[in-house]
């Protein structure tokens, strides 16, 4: 997957000029060049850098409790730091070991606008911004110094650097001759600094800024601002120009796919709803065929509720005045009962009771110590043919209930 990052200047808003360079998944230059923003190098991601002397860098103390509040009120709490009014400024934060630390990164809020703005009508679309003076690798127990010219500057740590002044010929910069002399007071002072320089540049007299300022100073690998292998741990989209605030590339080219997808749902849906609605007429069409039936078997003035019920009934009916029982009679139910159930050898009968075509029998095992047995054995019988027969403990002491009621099979 290609990468690319591009290194924006003071000036590059309004210019439109910037580097840029395109990296592999491995972080090695595949190419590199200069361009003007209405002619990108590609429509598509990109890590935006900001030049050293766009970003200042300090530390602010603040509770844990009160950092989880501040969002945007972090730029009333650097305005001591700055010569800007907070309204001016954006304001990055990023969480350190230490607990009520936060380390930040202030920018020209009107400068990160316009800058967003130009890559963003250009079709970049910027995941990260990146302070460009914590990009180089820190040496063990010391600094990294960057020589490029007016744009040169060192780090110090994870989150701390700065850019350096211009001075003369063997001179060495003021700024650099402070930090050694606060590292110096706080006990922090470096072993040693390592310089690197960018292309097109040659490093300053290092044995005479070696004697200057007491702290070592060897010359390392030559800088790339494309070429570092790891990302600061602080991202400059924050607040208002968080990545959600800027990413519109990600619903560019989702869009088709949702859509698509809305389609889909769309279209099932519609399926959906027209096979329930053929169903629902295929149901009406049942109910009104049913009803027909009825009327034209019991007279167009018969009142239909529940036709499969109603038709039940009135054929039972048909049936018991023709002299033929009813699967709910209780002749037919006893028998039932006495075929599946009743042996006269091993049970007798204590009550009866028939209702509501339903025949309720107390039956007692003769010998008593076969009660569990025989209620099992019950239980564990096939239902007779038109029948539902319920085995249960009845109230009484030493008694089994059969409920016996006309099963589906028996009802026409």
């Amino acid at each position: 997957m290609t990468v690319y990052r591009i290194r924006a200047g003071r000036d590059s808003p309004a210019t439109g000029a910037y580097d840029w360079a395109a990296l592999d998944g491995n972080g090695t230059i595949l190419d590199s060049g200069s361009a003007p923003l209405r002619v990108p190098p590609a429509k598509s991601e990109c890590e935006l850098l900001l030049a050293c002397d766009l970003v200042l860098l300090d530390a602010i103390t603040v509770s844990v409790a009160q950092q989880r509040r501040l969002s945007s009120s972090l730029r009333f709490l650097v305005e001591d730091s700055t010569i800007s009014g907070p309204e001016q400024l954006h304001v990055a934060a990023a969480c350190t070991a230490a607990k009520n630390v936060l380390q930040v990164g202030i920018v020209d809020r009107q400068w990160m606008t316009q800058m967003l703005g130009r890559l963003d009508r250009s079709g970049l679309v910027v995941r990260a911004a990146y302070p460009e003076c914590l990009l180089p690798e820190l040496p063990p127990r010391g600094w990294a110094l960057v020589w490029n010219g007016e744009h040169s500057f060192v780090r110090t740590g994870e989150f701390d650097g700065f850019a350096l002044d211009l001075c003369g010929e063997g001179e060495v910069p003021v700024a650099l001759r402070l930090a050694l002399d606060i590292a110096r007071t706080k006990g922090s002072i470096p072993e040693k600094i390592v310089a690197r320089t960018a292309a097109g540049t040659t490093l300053p007299a290092l044995d005479r800024w070696s004697t200057t300022l007491g702290v070592p100073i060897e010359p390392g690998p030559a800088w790339h601002w494309a070429g570092a292998p790891h990302r600061p741990g602080l991202d400059l989209l924050q607040a208002e120009f968080a990545r959600h605030s800027v990413d519109f590339a990600w619903s560019r080219s989702w869009r088709v796919p949702a859509l698509l997808a809305a389609a889909l749902a769309i279209l099932t849906l519609s399926g959906l709803a027209l096979d329930w609605a053929m169903q629902v007429r295929e149901r009406d069409d049942l109910t009104a065929g049913m009803h027909q039936i009825y009327r034209s078997t019991f007279g167009e003035a018969a009142a239909v509720v529940d036709a499969p019920l109603q038709m039940q009934r009135g054929l039972a009916q048909l049936r018991r005045e023709a002299g033929r029982p009813g699967a709910d009679d209780f002749l037919v139910l006893l028998a039932a009962a006495a075929e599946r159930s009743l042996d006269p050898a091993r049970l007798r009968i204590d009550s009866i009771v028939y209702g509501s075509g339903a025949l309720t029998l107390a039956v007692r095992p003769i010998d008593a110590s076969q009660f569990g047995a025989l209620v099992a054995e019950l239980r564990s019988k096939s239902p007779a043919r038109g029948v539902d027969i319920k085995v249960e403990p009845a109230e009484a002491a030493g008694t089994i209930s059969l409920r016996v009621t006309a099963g589906q099979q028996g009802g026409i």
